[in-house]
């Protein structure tokens, strides 16, 4: 059954859609969001509605002043479902402090950027009660919240006033008790019972490992075994009591931290209609940076939306298609549509799908594939493509083209715009031809629709191209080498190519030989013809295309050299200059000692004063600036000289008019790099530009010596036991190693336990931009490997 193209999967699948859409999905941070991009439009105010502030955010969301805001948001865990939350706070229900740290987070950002919110978004998100609201949740949640509990929701129970005595006596008691596990384990009676020497915690009891073979009553309690059986994690007797005095204080602090959630959730239950709109704008902010960065990433504009049943496309391309021939694709209101012809391969389908995309991101809000879009919203787009062949229900692919077009009668909307590849291309040509014609007809009697069909029938291209009704159209083709050129033609229909095409892939097998001049006597003659006709014309129109790019080229190519030589012309004028100065410079000495043979009384003539005064007014005259050179100097009138110039800085050259980085320099000449040119300027052309940079040798220099050692690396660490706090301490250390290149990668043993030293780590890992795990192929989860990235 034909529906409309998004409720349409076999279509959808046909034109790409789901590639689209998990690209739209990567960019998104919630799941939220993707549920709101995705959203299918009715209304064209919506549409608009969506466009618009695409538009408007686009110009707005990366400022300076806003894009903080942006990345906050990103900070929060995209996994957590605000909606699901809120109803579980209405229907009374306790939030973990890992879902209160996402409230709290969200509250945070809300109050960060409240002003920026009122600016971008004109009150859409505004709170009557913001200032009240601010205060109470501040004072009575946030601040003493964020006392024991990190953004990143780390939590630190020591900070806590209620909880943190019975913490301080869980630290006193654990170390106690590896205080005697160290002790037995260093005991030589015990060597030859362990089988490693370590201390775990399993069932938040402290334990030891100790060979089965090795094991008595004696020692202690057995709560846990490895896998194989060779192994024992015995609660030694020593410290059983200290064992459970330490749970029944672990079982008080879960006790106390159950009554902070349930205390922190009431607070939270107060402010539900208030969290709902902070959500809400957080939401709107995920799917419109979406909307913008899909928009960015696929090169797509903002389109206007036509009253007119029209299409009129400037450079549209298919957006999957790496660099795309881009062409204009216009259907204009007093039209019925386009027939489009010419080779295979040679762009008709994706013109197709380019089309069919157009009016499924407009139903969605988005920007469309083009340099410049007017284009109707029609009620219903329809696209029939590939060989629909049905063998399970008995229909041969004719049969069940017919059948898909009978469903089309029975769905058709207000306004459709209706895209057809290779109509009827399973029967006979005139036949298709015919059938095709009185088709297009009946639709346009009973539906106001466009359409667009793609066709190889040469009696249906002609007769369409005949009629004033329709626009006829070829895709190109290059008889030089004997490839399509991508590029959409009007006016003409096109050859199909497909005898020259077949001869040029098979002119080197032997089989093939005849293949090519023996099918040309079963062609009529006046086919042959029109194939002819229609492959000079094609061969015509791209000769006169290729002159037409080359012409272009050739131009772009002046325009270039032009530019190229008006830098040359500069530069070479302050070589001049410059050489002038060292002449200027050389009379200035000798005037000097001018000066003091006549203050010696060494010269009496004052004739010889009087020429040498006169050649060196004519010198220095010769030094002025010419108008261009001084229009250059005006043009930059902020911009001062150095004092010194230095290398590995950047300047503004004033006879290039670019910054130019310095390389090196000697007593007149600065060495300069652009891209990969070098070359030399003088060193009056450089002036102080907005930015100097250092080099990226010269701060890795800085950085790497503020770096001491003072110990000895390891490349593997065995932590079990550790407290969480010790262990922090232990893995930024072991960090440093692997920062200064000391080792390849560190092995961190943190055994298995509770999972708090493994987690941390591991999320401590993710959070780093040097580090990576490297998978552990013995399959050991109480072992973490690391190495730079």
């Amino acid at each position: 059954m034909q529906t409309n193209i998004h409720k349409n999967e076999q279509v959808l699948q046909q034109i790409e859609w789901k590639i689209i859409y998990d690209k739209i999905c990567d960019l998104t941070h919630f799941q939220s969001t993707r549920d709101q991009i995705f959203t299918y439009l009715d209304s064209q105010i919506d549409i608009e509605a969506k466009l618009l502030e695409t538009l408007s955010l686009s110009n707005h969301l990366y400022e300076n002043e806003n894009k903080d805001f942006v990345d906050q948001i990103l900070a929060l865990n995209p996994k957590f479902n605000a909606d699901q939350n809120l109803s579980k706070l209405s229907k009374g229900s306790q939030l973990d402090l890992k879902d209160i740290n996402q409230f709290i987070l969200a509250a945070e950002i809300f109050f960060d950027s409240y002003k920026i919110n009122i600016k971008i978004f004109n009150e859409k998100f505004y709170l009557e009660n913001y200032h009240h609201f601010k205060t109470k949740l501040i004072k009575s949640i946030i601040k003493p919240f964020r006392q024991f509990v990190s953004a990143d929701g780390e939590i630190n129970l020591g900070n806590h006033p209620q909880i943190k005595p019975l913490y301080l006596k869980q630290i006193e008691l654990e170390s106690k008790i590896r205080a005697k596990l160290e002790q037995i384990l260093n005991s030589p009676s015990f060597e030859k019972k362990v089988q490693f020497n370590t201390i775990d915690i399993i069932n938040d009891r402290y334990v030891i490992p100790i060979r089965s073979d090795s094991f008595s009553s004696s020692i202690g309690q057995i709560i846990s075994r490895s896998e194989s059986g060779n192994t024992l994690f015995v609660e030694p007797n020593i410290i059983s009591q200290l064992n459970y005095q330490r749970l029944e204080i672990v079982i008080a602090i879960q006790e106390k931290m159950a009554k902070i959630e349930r205390d922190l959730s009431d607070i939270l239950r107060l402010y539900i209609p208030e969290f709902r709109t902070i959500f809400r704008m957080i939401y709107h902010i995920d799917e419109f940076k979406t909307r913008v960065e899909i928009s960015n990433k696929l090169g797509l504009t903002y389109p206007e939306i036509s009253d007119k049943k029209e299409i009129l496309l400037k450079k549209a391309f298919h957006p999957l298609i790496p660099n795309p021939i881009k062409n204009d694709l216009n259907i204009f209101h007093d039209k019925n549509g386009i027939i489009i012809s010419g080779p295979n391969t040679g762009g008709k389908t994706a013109t197709l799908k380019t089309l069919a995309l157009t009016q499924l991101f407009l139903r969605y809000g988005l920007f469309i594939p083009c340099a410049f879009g007017k284009i109707y919203l029609y009620d219903k787009t329809f696209y029939f493509g590939n060989d629909g062949q049905d063998l399970e229900n008995g229909l041969s692919s004719f049969s069940a083209e017919v059948k898909n077009y009978t469903s089309l009668f029975e769905n058709l909307g207000q306004s459709n715009l209706i895209l057809i590849d290779e109509i009827f291309n399973s029967t006979s040509s005139e036949e298709a031809s015919a059938l095709a014609i009185a088709f297009f007809k009946k639709l346009h009697e009973i539906s106001d629709t466009h359409l667009v069909v793609s066709s190889h029938h040469q009696t249906l291209k002609t007769i369409l191209h005949q009629d004033n009704d329709y626009i006829s159209a070829h895709v190109g083709f290059n008889t030089e080498n004997n490839s399509p050129t991508y590029e959409l033609h009007y006016g003409t229909p096109g050859s199909s190519q497909a005898l020259k095409i077949f001869h040029a892939m098979t002119s080197e097998h032997a089989l093939f030989k005849d293949v090519y001049e023996n099918s040309l006597q079963f062609l009529d003659n006046q086919v042959i013809h029109y194939e002819k006709l229609l492959e000079s014309l094609a061969n015509k129109e791209h000769k006169l295309s290729k002159v037409l790019k080359e012409n272009k080229e050739i131009n772009e190519q002046l325009k270039n050299q032009k530019k190229s030589m008006e830098g040359v012309i500069r530069l070479k004028t302050q070589e001049r200059i410059h050489k002038v100065e060292t002449k200027l410079e050389k009379i200035m000495n000798q005037a000097h000692n001018l000066i003091k043979e006549v203050r010696q009384g060494n010269i009496q003539k004052p004739k010889k004063i009087d020429d040498f005064n006169y050649k060196l007014k004519h010198e220095i005259k010769s030094l002025e600036p010419t108008e261009k050179e001084k229009s250059t100097q005006e043009k930059y009138p902020n911009l001062s000289r150095p004092n010194k110039v230095l290398p590995n800085h950047e300047y503004f050259c004033l006879s290039l008019e670019k910054t130019v980085f310095v390389k090196k320099t000697d007593k007149k000449n600065a060495y300069i790099g652009i891209g990969n040119i070098s070359m030399k300027v003088p060193l009056d052309s450089l002036r102080i530009a907005n930015k100097s940079l250092s080099t990226k040798k010269q701060s890795m220099t800085e950085t790497s010596s503020a770096i001491t050692k003072v110990r000895q690396s390891q490349l593997e660490y065995n932590c079990r036991g550790m407290r969480l706090e010790e262990f922090q301490t232990q893995v930024q250390e072991i960090v440093s190693d692997l920062l200064l290149g000391e080792v390849p990668y560190v092995s961190i043993i943190h055994g298995h336990g509770t999972g708090v030293l493994k987690n941390w780590l591991r999320n401590y890992i993710q959070k780093h931009k040097d580090l990576a795990i490297i998978p552990n192929q013995s399959g050991n989860d109480g072992e973490t490997r690391i190495r730079l990235i």
